[in-house]
């Protein structure tokens, strides 16, 4: 197999794990909890050190394609899903609007990184939709629940200097000033990423572990609509990028896949439970079900296309 079987059983086993502990002793996953962004920062520091800056550059050079998938991304999918939601179950309509609104994950760069995929893309949804969620998610909201939810501005640009800005600028100037320690960096950079998501995981289950022991049919159902979702969004995006250039390459349409699956739940979950409370907020904590169920199939599925296609 092209994939390192003992690295894809070490991921499967601890994400397990990670998410065993968040339930059964949630005191000490709460712990990490306050940290969380800080966690994702290093994660995307640790996966952006393998970024080439000039085909970031490039990507914006040549805007038409973020902006597409921005669009699609940010408006066309929360709105549709919304609109199917409320016909077949209203009382999730609101967390399935807010999960398929909010921007492409922080975390989406080593999903890159490990299954496969152009980075440079994935970094430009990144950035574009987390500009571009503070104002349209509030704005869709508003419009289709008449209920006033603001991201704050101060919140989303720390944020994105933290989790975002700062990793990037650091990553850059390490490569460029430090190539030894960022070749280093990279050697590292798989089982210490898988550790910062552990610790993730760990963190979001236990704030919910309660549902597990006194609401397990909610628990199944919201999964089993997460898992939908995720269905849902990973198919978009493929077939977005497989139509928009039929003659590209396997990596190309991955990372359609990942920048429409692989959002940024997290944020949901803390932003729904401060205006919405806990049963809103479970649907994008539950969704780490699926988010790390799809690395590992992915991986499974296209590594080895990547790999040809590659060559």
């Amino acid at each position: 197999m092209i994939y390192d079987t003992k690295v894809l059983l070490a991921l499967s086993i601890s994400i397990l794990l990670s998410t065993i502990f968040g339930i059964l002793i949630p005191s000490i996953g709460e712990l990490f909890s306050p940290y969380i962004l800080v966690i994702l920062g290093i994660l995307l520091f640790l996966n952006l050190i393998q970024l080439e800056f000039q085909d970031l550059v490039s990507t914006f050079k040549k805007p038409k394609l973020l902006f597409i998938l921005s669009i699609m991304k940010v408006i066309v999918i929360p709105v549709t899903m919304y609109l199917v939601t409320s016909q077949v179950s209203p009382k999730h309509a609101l967390s399935v609007l807010l999960l398929s609104g909010i921007s492409t994950g922080l975390g989406a760069p080593f999903v890159t990184n490990y299954v496969g995929g152009k980075l440079s893309i994935i970094v430009g949804m990144v950035i574009v939709t987390s500009l571009a969620v503070p104002f349209i998610l509030p704005m869709l909201v508003y419009l289709l629940f008449n209920t006033e939810f603001s991201i704050p501005i101060f919140d989303m640009i720390l944020l994105l200097v933290v989790s975002l800005v700062f990793p990037l600028v650091t990553s850059g100037f390490i490569k460029k000033y430090l190539p030894k320690l960022a070749t280093e960096i990279k050697k590292s950079s798989l089982p210490l990423s898988i550790i910062l998501m552990d610790m993730i995981n760990f963190a979001i289950f236990s704030n919910f572990s309660i549902y597990f022991y006194f609401e397990l049919f909610f628990v199944i159902f919201t999964t089993v609509i997460a898992i939908l979702l995720f269905v849902v969004f990973a198919i978009t995006g493929y077939f977005m990028l497989y139509f928009i250039n039929r003659d590209s390459s396997i990596r190309y349409k991955i990372s359609g896949l990942i920048v429409m699956s692989y959002v940024n739940n997290i944020l949901v979950t803390v932003f729904a439970q401060q205006f919405f409370g806990s049963q809103v907020a479970a649907l994008a904590a539950f969704y780490n079900i699926p988010y790390y169920m799809g690395i590992i199939l992915l991986k499974v599925l296209f590594s080895r296309k990547v790999k040809i296609s590659s060559n």
